[in-house]
This record gives structure tokens, sequence and C-alpha cells, in this order.
């Protein structure tokens, strides 16, 4: 989960597939210190051009955050050994949660043609790390699946969760989200919490491709 730092482009295997990109809104910003912050969104919006009808079954945005950990190793007794020899480093998770942005049904039982626009949101708790280069990351993964439930299109994109403490925002301002014990999911929230309570308008738009559109255009998957 720490790799990669950079947007890792689409992975497609359908043909009717022209681009699949995931639009963020703004990079999260944690106000406060992890005792004091509260929390913040992570919202944006998933951007799919179909040539044609797709046959899936759901499109998933999952966002995971890992922290790098040192323990000691076998050979820690050793004071011959180097100190970076000394401990191992292993990920560990310290945020997972997903959403389904869509899924077929009876009335939607296939993608069809053109530029979709699906919106999603995160609520992200106050006492996540900040984002430190090769200690600490998180990732925004979408996932097309089929009715198979194979993946049909991903797609990685790094997100940058930043920690600001000072005297400059007001905490008062801020809603408060907590963690309950359970990782993703902020206390007093639905599990179903997002795009389906209906918190967002025109959450999944359609629109014709215009006649010069670009396959070989930022994001293009060709």
């Amino acid at each position: 989960i720490l790799n990669p730092t950079k947007p890792v482009p689409a992975t497609v295997s359908s043909a009717a597939i022209l681009s699949l990109e995931v639009l963020i809104d703004e990079q999260p910003v944690l106000k406060g210190t992890v005792d004091e912050a509260h929390g913040t969104d992570l919202s944006g919006t998933v951007s799919l051009a179909l040539q044609s009808e797709l046959d899936a079954s759901r499109i998933q945005v999952q966002f995971y955050g890992a922290a790098m950990e040192q323990s000691p190793t076998a050979h820690s007794s050793s004071s011959n050994l180097p100190a970076a020899a000394t401990a191992a480093e292993t990920p560990e998770i310290v945020y997972t949660n997903s959403r389904a942005i869509w899924n077929a049904s009876p009335t939607n039982p296939v993608l069809i043609p053109g530029a979709h626009d699906i919106r999603f949101m995160f609520k992200l708790p106050g006492n996540l790390p900040a984002t430190e280069s090769g200690r600490v990351q998180y990732i925004l993964r979408v996932v097309i699946e089929g009715s198979n439930e194979k993946e049909i299109a991903s797609l990685v994109e790094a997100v940058r969760v930043r920690r600001v403490v000072g005297t400059e925002f007001h905490l008062e301002s801020l809603p408060l989200y907590s963690v309950d014990g359970v990782p993703g999911e902020p206390a007093g929230l639905p599990p179903s919490y997002g795009p389906e309570d209906g918190n967002f308008k025109g959450v999944h738009e359609i629109h014709d491709l215009p006649p010069d559109y670009d396959l070989k255009g930022k994001g293009k998957v060709v």
C-alpha cells in the first residue's frame, strides 16, 4: 500500500471503456492536534467515458492508509549488527473504508455509452496520522466489477493527508467525527453515509461524448 507515491494509470480489460479517472475535490486537511482535531471530508468524482454499453455489477471507491512500523528482528540481540539491521519495517493499516457508488439494478442493468461523473465522499476521523514520505501513505482505489465479480477496470490515486496546528482556524466551526472502535466508520454515522443518502445533488451525471473526444488526452486509456 505504501507504493505507488504517484498516480497509477488505469488498467482496463474492456474495449467499451475509453477512460477512467478520479478527481479529488481537495486534499484533506486535519485541523488541530491528534487529541483535538475534528474530522474532515474526502470527496471527489469518478469520471468514466464509455463508447458502448458496459455490463458491470458495481463501481467501488476504496480508501486505504498505512504506516511503516519498526519491529525487532531475530538478530536484534547482536551488538555486531548495524542499527538498521536490528529492526524490520512492516506496513500497518491505519485506515480502510469503501463505498459502492454505483450498483447494477433492474432499472439500470448496464452502464450506457457516454461520459459518467459519479460523486463519492468519505468522512475521515481527526486522529489519522498525516502523510509522511516513506512512512505514512494513503491511496484511493477505484474498481469496476463485472457481473462475475471480476475486475473490469481499476486505478490508484495517491492522497495526501495534511495536519495543521495553530490558531488560524476555528475548531468550533467544524463538525466532530470520532471512530467508535471500527476502522473507517465514524461514530454516529450510518454505514451507508454518503451519496446514497442523498447528500449530493447530481450524484450520477451522464453526458454525451463530444465528437472530438481525445483518446490520447490526460488520463485516457487507449
